[in-house]
């Protein structure tokens, strides 16, 4: 008989936390500017790239390395690697410094919480789940979360930078178990890229769920939803319920 559900882990950005504006369809809409009229085949593919290169894609440590962080070196390299992305081919280099001069002077995203988030988590606590967050962040995420209004809706949180350890690598799967004190066939984690959260999750011995609203990953073998407010539903099809609160005679 499988064991219930305990646990609920979830993923900071694209899951909980989103840039607004999101910073691919506005690369899209500078394209569009710049005269560069993408099908939509395309910008699907770099949809996928973009997880790809924030997860498990090797440039992005070689591009790290060579200008050591997320300067404006980084970020014309990024471009680039970008628009090979979607299909564009030749030299790029000019295109990229202007997509990038563009996003230094018109590009300043707030911090955006889904509507479905907070009741979302509110439920998961009610019910008595243990709720986690693990974010590929390099910082602490209290101070963040704090500002985000999320901070009482969980147990511990846990930064890659604080578990040494990346994901997709099991470590920082495995580190979060510890902290939550339960076992990994009793814990979901919620995240929204595929390449360093569902396969992660899944070599760690964990049970994702990915959010995925615009259909990237139809490969994805595990339970898929479109928005966060559909997850609840997603654990009662499986049956999962926490062990209930013991009573006080």
């Amino acid at each position: 008989m499988p064991q219930p559900i305990t646990t609920i882990l979830f993923d900071l950005d694209g899951t909980l936390r989103h840039n607004h504006p999101n910073g691919y369809d506005v690369f899209i809409e500078f394209l569009n500017e710049l005269g560069f009229a993408l099908t939509p085949a395309q910008v699907q593919a770099g949809h996928r790239w973009t997880h790809y290169y924030w997860s498990i894609a090797p440039e992005m440590h070689v591009d790290m390395r060579e200008f050591g962080g997320e300067g404006p070196g980084f970020w014309r390299r990024y471009t680039e690697r970008q628009l090979r992305g979607v299909g564009l081919d030749g030299d790029l280099t000019p295109l990229a410094a202007s997509i990038s001069r563009l996003f230094e002077e018109r590009y300043s995203p707030i911090h955006q919480v889904p509507d479905d988030v907070i009741p979302t988590l509110l439920r998961l606590k009610e019910r008595g789940y243990t709720v986690g967050l693990v974010s590929n962040r390099l910082d602490p995420l209290e101070t963040l979360v704090t500002e985000l209004g999320l901070a009482d809706f969980f147990v511990f949180t846990l930064s890659a930078g604080q578990a040494g350890s990346w994901k997709p690598e099991a470590d920082i799967f495995h580190k979060a178990v510890e902290m939550a004190g339960c076992e990994r066939a009793c814990t979901v984690y919620v995240g929204d890229n595929y390449y360093a959260d569902v396969q992660g999750a899944q070599a760690a011995g964990l049970i994702p769920v990915l959010i995925d609203p615009l259909g990237l990953f139809p490969e994805a073998v595990c339970p898929v939803i479109r928005s966060l407010g559909e997850l609840q539903d997603v654990l009662d099809r499986l049956g999962t319920k926490p062990p209930a609160p013991a009573s006080i005679a």
